[in-house]
């Protein structure tokens, strides 16, 4: 079935309910390559367009960093208009990509002034550096109300707070690289728990009318958990916290992360369990699982991120979701099993035990006595 056959179905269910009134009307959408060659168009004009300013422009105020700040401020001015222009429509097309691309260049040339006029390459390896780049990004979510430009500028969010809490884990910058993992370690959690937190109260903001505004930030804070928690699989040595190498800072590896996630899991299926009103024993068993679980893929914090991702995906319907899901799944076994950190028998005894785990749960689950609660 396609779209409309899927709209025009609903529709007539809730009218046979009595929930709407009327003739079912199709939205008008406008076909996939129109709408890539309208994409294509705008990006191209937006090149055109800041190539002119690169040539008029930035090679006159070239090491003057006040006046590419200003400039890319008026850049990101013009975004903001076009796009308050173009609306939500897909009419205009071209004119939100060329909005998008602009806003764009318009961000790196006020972030690059700005550090030139400020201090140059020092301001760059400061942690308040960062996170001024952070408050950017999130002026510039509420501002734009582009779906797409919001997924960018939240994503742009969490990657300056990574880098800012980076640097200042790091203490020293030629130590930044080898902090990297353990710094991840403290925000994929976060991201899980604050991706959670918006399946879980997504009908009461759909219900206020909010959805809209904070369905991107959601989309973008599920991506760089996703990102980061395969980056701290692969990247994390086991014994980090024993080995001090070179005087750098021995912090939490990537049981930090694995630990605090599988936390955030636990938290999930106890909350769905009570949703559902299942009986306790398998509430029980959920539990029991859910830890032994946890426990088991606490060095494989990649895995763990993108199990809770399947149970948020099934839990809102959302197709994207559960493809990041899947995909995170399959690439944090094959990262974790292909990594040198640990031995071929530490990781085949994890996957296994793992895998007995699952199969054995869902044998126990399938008979014990269940309701079905429509929630």
């Amino acid at each position: 079935m396609n779209a409309d056959q899927i709209e025009r179905s609903l529709w007539q269910t809730l009218a046979a309910r009595g929930a709407v009134r009327g003739e079912y009307a199709g939205t008008l959408r406008t076909p996939w390559p129109i709408r890539l060659l309208m994409g294509a168009a705008g990006w191209l004009g937006a090149l055109f367009f800041q190539l002119f300013l690169v040539g008029s422009v930035f090679a006159a105020a070239r090491g003057n960093g006040p006046a590419m700040a200003v400039t890319g401020m008026v850049m990101i001015g013009i975004a903001v208009v076009l796009y308050r222009v173009a609306g939500q429509g897909t009419g205009r097309i071209a004119l939100g990509q060329f909005a998008l691309a602009a806003s764009l260049g318009g961000q790196g040339m006020l972030v690059f002034g700005a550090a030139e006029a400020l201090g140059g390459e020092r301001l760059v390896n400061t942690a308040p550096f960062w996170v001024g780049v952070a408050v950017l990004e999130a002026v510039l979510y509420l501002i734009v109300p582009n779906r797409l430009h919001r997924f960018l500028a939240a994503l742009g969010v969490w990657l300056a707070v990574a880098f800012a809490l980076n640097i200042a884990l790091a203490g020293a910058v030629r130590y930044a690289w080898a902090v990297l993992p353990w710094s991840l370690g403290w925000l994929t959690p976060v991201a899980c728990g604050a991706v959670t937190v918006f399946v879980l109260i997504e009908a009461m903001l759909a219900a206020r009318g909010r959805l809209a505004r904070w369905e991107p930030a959601a989309d973008a804070t599920l991506v760089f958990a996703l990102g980061a928690a395969l980056l701290v699989t692969g990247a994390t040595h086991p014994l980090a916290m024993v080995f001090n190498e070179n005087g750098a800072p021995r912090l939490p590896g990537a049981w930090l992360a694995g630990a605090l996630i599988g936390a955030v899991l636990l938290g999930f299926a106890l909350s769905e369990c009570r949703r559902l009103q299942c009986a306790p024993p398998v509430s029980a068993g959920v539990t029991v699982v859910t830890i032994a679980f946890g426990a088991l893929m606490v060095m494989a914090p990649a895995v763990a991120s993108g199990v809770l991702a399947l149970g948020l995906a099934l839990r809102r319907g959302s197709l994207p979701w559960l493809g990041l899901a899947i995909a995170t799944v399959a690439l944090g076994f094959i990262w974790y099993y292909s990594t040198l950190q640990w031995t071929l028998l530490a990781k085949s005894a994890t996957l296994v035990a793992s895998g007995a785990l699952l199969l054995v749960a869902r044998s126990v689950l399938m008979r014990l006595p269940r309701t079905e609660v429509v929630a």
